[in-house]
């Protein structure tokens, strides 16, 4: 059987243990690249960042860290971010699962703790989050939809634009907005985003060179910002012996 020191070394996450006094007594490889540098063991407590900042940017001590509440409070604590900092000043945002460990007759002996790095989602939500700002504030309409046309969202700048609430275009046919004229037009986009779109070209570089690229159609984004084409439309819709009220156009 292996030994319980070596499948923690094996594994691709930080993982350490301490003693009841926060002493810390192993800690494998990854832990060890997660806090830039190896902290002696029995002598370093609580956790061996170099320092430790709570989400917000405020110092966290070490004597308060998720680890060190475990042991003083002989609980699981789960669901607390932290952010440590190494020595070279570089930081790592982190989920801490510090776990209290007990021998058979329920004292406790010590605390395993498993570190996971979210660094990366973390800065994914945060560029998520300004994209989706740019999207709700901006003054053009932003609308993006399924490869086969179909709506799934709708910003402020649509629903100004175009007459129609978001919770009116969800979910319907992108070809709702779009003039009959270029129904043609727009089913041979969506054709070619079915189809992916790549195409081989050649890009010029900063250096005197040219680069060969793929280049796609991206299927995420459609902004409308042709405002005279769909006044235009909108007048002939209003004026069409086929229109009723709001079936094919915006309010009025």
């Amino acid at each position: 059987m292996i030994p319980g020191t070596d499948l923690l070394e094996a594994l691709p996450v930080a993982v350490y243990t301490t003693d009841a006094e926060g002493r810390i007594t192993f800690y494998n490889r990854a832990a060890a690249e997660m806090w830039g540098h190896n902290p002696e063991l029995g002598t370093s407590q609580w956790c061996g960042s170099w320092r430790l900042y709570w989400p917000d940017g405020r110092p966290l001590p070490h004597d308060q860290c998720p680890m060190a509440i475990a042991l003083k409070e002989g609980r699981e604590v789960r669901g607390v971010e932290a952010i440590a900092e190494r020595p070279d000043g570089t930081r790592v945002r982190f989920l801490p699962c510090p776990t209290p460990l007990r021998d058979a007759s329920g004292r406790l002996v010590g605390a395993i703790n498993l570190l996971m790095d979210i660094t990366e989602r973390h800065d994914a939500e945060l560029q998520s989050a300004r994209l989706a700002a740019i999207v709700v504030s901006s003054d053009d309409a932003i609308i993006s939809k399924t490869i086969d046309g179909r709506i799934t969202s709708w910003n402020a700048g649509a629903a100004r634009i175009f007459g129609y609430e978001a919770s009116e275009m969800i979910g319907e046919s992108i070809l709702r907005i779009i003039p009959p004229e270029l129904y043609g037009e727009e089913t041979e986009i969506l054709a070619r985003l079915q189809r992916a779109n790549a195409s081989i070209t050649s890009r010029p570089c900063a250096s005197p060179r040219m680069a060969a690229a793929s280049t796609y159609r991206s299927p995420c984004l459609r902004c409308a910002t042709d405002r005279e084409r769909w006044s235009a439309h909108r007048r002939s819709a209003a004026t069409s012996p086929n229109a009723s009220g709001r079936r094919n156009c915006s309010r009025s």
